[in-house]
């Protein structure tokens, strides 16, 4: 793999040669696909974001054994190509967040079929949404045909969370002297990581006593002046401030870029990225710069205050619980919606009434709620009060929470509510079931006597009765080698891990963790199984073996 220094010289020389075959594909803007609202709105089809995303690919996976010796990527036919066995996208997710994907479920065997390259395309899919991606329009298919805006959206995505995953309070307690007003340490905790790094970037320009101050990540940085400043406050040895002087944009650009460098921010960007204001290509050199060095300082007492506080957070059940419902609802694919922060995200009751009108479509009234609630605590409860309304008729239990709990942002009766109602979503998939119903089903195609009694049933640590159920749908989908006897907690967790990568590489969307299944933790076991079932009820392995290898000889024509 080319070097960090030379990687995007090397695609460039290798664009060049090929425009001057006429090989090259030429970009336009296209408007294709909601993304997080304030930050990046669509999907961008640009040569300079494909650069990156090859050269982070390269990056990333250069001693993987499975991938490195199709690298480097250097154009788009070759990410591609890559793509379309679901391999690479699998590594990548791994390479973001470790053991994303259980890498015994990955199916290697080369040639695959498009049988196994769907299961294995599948899979990467299902697991970026358990780690935040918001995947909309994107799906097996989609790949397989070798939809290149697509595939850029995904590793989009996926890169993204690489590079703000360490951006938190939790991961560096000096950003706690970016707190504003009367903040308190809990409300940092929650601070998404792009609005941390605007206000890391306006307090090095403070510090510069500059009077710079950026509100979005995108245009308002093409000038590069604050880049300039922001670098010379990192480390005013290796950073001058030149580049002030240079009226050629361009050239400006390259200095930029050039003293990053000298900081060892790994080259991922050209410097054209910079100067036309691309908002996905500086929110990526903004937390290159910040994971390389961020410059921020606190006591040693201070420090061990956050990381304590910090320590309580990870340990409260409502932290695990409300990841895991702005998950679910992220997966919904609603047209700008990606929620960062659930508890501040419900207060106008907004998010709540599209996920209402998403579970059941219809029952929302347009005249029936505020549309633009924002800052009026009159027009937030009016909404809640609506939404406890929609409940009521859909049969969800609001006892002990009103409007105004909803607008006051009442943790606990929050998570409760969107409990019952990504419940309610999940046996909705599966004709409206009961939990007895489930069991029962579980057990008649587990079929082995006495099955379990629910999904309280202690026997369910062990992880093998979910292996059973789904060797059940499909028998060949499981490596009887690989599942251990769950009586030893390494053992709980390989298996664990295991049904959860199979259950995703066969379709389901699955948002529980493996400590969910150690813990017995009946809420997550419940859509656990639900999803499961709905894998049974859409399977692809319902097709017969002459419909399947009608598809394949489709897509390969």
């Amino acid at each position: 793999c080319v070097q960090e220094t030379g990687l995007l010289n090397s695609m460039e020389k290798k664009e060049d040669t090929e425009a001057s075959k006429g090989k090259v594909t030429k970009f336009t803007e296209q408007d294709l696909s909601k993304e997080q609202p304030g930050f990046v709105v669509y999907h961008s089809f640009q040569a300079d974001e494909l650069a990156t995303y090859l050269a982070f690919i390269n990056d990333v996976l250069k001693d993987d054994p499975d991938v490195k010796e199709f690298l480097p990527l250097l154009n788009e036919d070759a990410l591609i190509n890559l793509c379309k066995d679901g391999i690479i996208l699998c590594k990548l997710l791994n390479a973001t967040i470790a053991s994303t994907v259980d890498d015994r479920v990955i199916n290697r065997k080369k040639p695959l079929n498009v049988y196994q390259r769907t299961e294995n395309i599948r899979l990467a899919i299902n697991a970026s949404m358990s780690i935040g991606c918001h995947i909309v329009n994107i799906s097996p298919q989609t790949i397989l045909d070798g939809k290149l805006h697509l595939i850029m959206g995904m590793v989009w995505q996926i890169l993204r969370i690489y590079l703000l995953k360490e951006i938190n309070l939790k991961k560096v307690p000096e950003i706690i002297v970016l707190a504003e007003g009367s903040e308190k340490l809990e409300d940092i905790l929650k601070l998404p990581s792009e609005k941390i790094l605007i206000r890391w970037l306006n307090y090095h320009m403070k510090m510069a006593k500059q009077s710079i101050v950026i509100k979005e990540i995108g245009p308002e940085l093409k000038d590069c002046l604050a880049y300039i400043h922001l670098l010379n406050q990192l480390d005013p040895s290796k950073c001058d401030k030149a580049g002030l002087a240079e009226t050629d944009i361009t050239k400006r650009t390259e200095i930029v870029v050039g003293n990053a460098q000298k900081l060892g921010v790994k080259q991922f960007i050209r410097a054209t990225a910079l100067s036309q204001g691309n908002p996905k290509l500086n929110l990526v050199f903004l937390s290159l710069l910040f994971n390389t060095k961020h410059g921020l300082q606190i006591s040693q007492e201070k420090k061990k205050e956050v990381e304590k506080a910090a320590l309580i957070d990870d340990a409260k059940e409502g932290t695990k619980e409300e990841r895991t419902f702005q998950l679910w609802i992220n997966s919904l694919a609603m047209e700008g919606v990606y929620v960062t922060n659930l508890y501040s995200d419900v207060k106008d009751g907004l998010l709540m009434i599209k996920v209402l009108d998403k579970i059941w479509p219809g029952v929302v009234e347009g005249k029936r709620f505020e549309k633009t609630p924002s800052g009026n605590k009159f027009k937030m409860i009016a909404n809640g009060n609506y939404i406890i309304e929609l409940c009521k008729k859909q049969k969800i239990v609001t006892t002990g929470i009103g409007g105004s709990d909803i607008a006051d942002g009442k943790q606990n009766l929050i998570l409760g509510l969107i409990w019952q109602l990504m419940r309610a979503n999940y046996m909705q998939i599966i004709g409206g079931k009961t939990d007895e119903e489930l069991v029962a089903w579980a057990n008649s195609m587990v079929n082995k006597p006495p099955g379990i009694k629910n999904l309280k049933d202690p026997s369910l640590k062990t992880g093998r009765f979910f292996i059973d159920l789904l060797a059940a749908i499909e028998p060949d989908v499981v490596d009887w080698s690989l599942v251990k006897d769950g009586t030893k907690d390494e053992e709980i967790e390989m298996n664990a891990k295991y049904a959860i990568s199979i259950a995703r590489k066969l379709g389901g969307k699955i948002f529980l963790t493996w400590e969910d299944i150690k813990r017995v933790n009946s809420k997550m076991l419940t859509v656990f199984v639900a999803a499961i079932m709905n894998i049974q009820t859409v399977s692809y392995t319902h097709l017969t073996l002459p419909t399947i290898l009608l598809v394949q000889i489709s897509v390969v024509a």
